[in-house]
């Protein structure tokens, strides 16, 4: 496919016109079918560079970033082989408890994710570390998932991550009681409405909170980028995803601890 064609063998690509487009979605609340083919990324280098274009538009400042497809089939079947990043917008944070109302009437996937504190600058020319060693912390989360594409998978993973891979809100929980996470996976149950939706996932579907750092990490070097200490970095859905397109309340129990938010109407 070209859009893991190696770079050199491709025209200069311009990332403004597909970033204006997805700034203009973002802006009216609605969806496109694809990018055109014209200012369509190509590699997933070119569609991080829309990403910061577009960010950058939008003119939020960005509290860390999001990780996604992280999971061993994900890695595998995107033909990527690692997580994919987006950022985390500073004005689509929130805490515990937070009412939330998307844009617009498209399904909003629901995520129960790991999130990491970051402990210490990392460099993009600093020597590599195990990510274990710059985590000052360890919380919950709720990742919620809305893409500016109508089908966000069939659109291309260099498109996806040019929107910003398609986040859309965090809402940021309590730090976690133990560093045993598959401890946390085994209790998880998430509700809506108080009615038990989803547990954790399992086998080649699960993602390692540590290995999506990794990635990050990865990206970050490549592409001359520092993580600042005090970044939040969600790591990938522990839950089964699932859609939610009506209002609910959406709760996640595990560890005796809990982490909840309501989806207002449209």
């Amino acid at each position: 496919m070209s859009e893991f064609l190696p770079e050199a063998v491709l025209k200069a690509y311009d990332p403004q016109p597909a970033a204006d487009l997805l700034l203009a979605a973002y802006r009216a609340g609605r969806q496109l079918g694809e990018l055109p083919e014209a200012v369509r990324p190509r590699t997933m280098s070119e569609g991080y560079d829309v990403q910061d274009r577009l960010v950058a538009a939008l003119g939020a400042d960005s509290a860390g970033w999001k990780l996604a497809i992280g999971s061993h089939k994900g890695k595998r079947s995107s033909g990527v082989g690692r997580s994919i990043a987006g950022r985390v917008l500073r004005d689509r944070l929130h805490g515990d408890g937070a009412e939330l109302r998307m844009p617009h009437a498209g399904a909003a996937t629901i995520e129960f994710e790991i999130a990491y504190g970051i402990a210490r600058d990392i460099a993009p020319d600093a020597p590599v570390v195990p990510a274990a060693e710059v985590v000052g912390e360890t919380r919950a989360a709720f990742e919620l998932v809305l893409s500016r594409y109508v089908d966000r998978r069939a659109v291309g993973w260099p498109s996806f991550a040019a929107d910003n891979s398609a986040f859309q809100a965090l809402v940021l929980g309590p730090v976690l009681a133990t560093g045993d996470l598959a401890e946390v996976a085994r209790g998880l149950v998430v509700e809506v409405d108080g009615v038990e939706r989803v547990r954790a996932v399992t086998g080649e579907d699960e993602t390692d909170p540590l290995a999506a750092l990794t990635d990050l990490m990865a990206v970050a070097r490549e592409r001359g980028t520092t993580i600042p200490a005090g970044s939040l970095v969600s790591t990938g859905t522990l839950s089964v995803p699932f859609d939610l397109t009506g209002p609910g309340r959406i709760t996640a129990r595990f560890l005796g601890q809990s982490l909840g938010f309501t989806l207002l109407p449209v």
